[in-house]
């Protein structure tokens, strides 16, 4: 069972920070890239591992601009943490200059995107702490 105590949600949605908060840790950033790299900078600090995939769903970084990422306060290693995390920034770079969503299509689909990933770290919690 994982102390909630010691577990960090890196997010740039809304709904799952006003969803955790006062029951995990949450710090809002404001881009998916940068959701990414306040990740990166967490695990190269040290004392933190990942628990949610960086690139966790089949949808591509450039279709989804929401992502949000658990970590765990950990003294473990963190090598395989750093590797992930720097593939999932190539990944986030390699789709970025891809064709992006128009206005109209991010207006239509930003609140179903917002609760596809808000449903995944939801999903994730439970399975953590039991």
């Amino acid at each position: 069972m994982i102390d909630v105590t010691k577990l960090l949600i890196i997010t740039n949605n809304d709904v799952t920070e006003d969803y955790f908060k006062g029951q995990i840790r949450t710090e809002m950033v404001e881009t998916h890239k940068d959701v990414l790299l306040k990740v990166r900078d967490y695990i190269y600090a040290g004392g933190w591992k990942l628990i949610t995939h960086p690139m966790a769903s089949s949808i591509k970084p450039n279709q989804t601009p929401f992502r949000s990422i658990i970590l765990i306060q950990s003294k473990e290693d963190n090598t395989e943490d750093i590797i992930m995390i720097e593939e999932a920034l190539i990944s986030f770079e390699k789709f970025e200059g891809d064709k992006k969503p128009t206005e109209w299509y991010r207006k239509t689909t930003d609140q179903d995107f917002k609760r596809i990933d808000f449903y995944m770290i939801e999903d994730a919690i439970p399975h953590l702490t039991r």
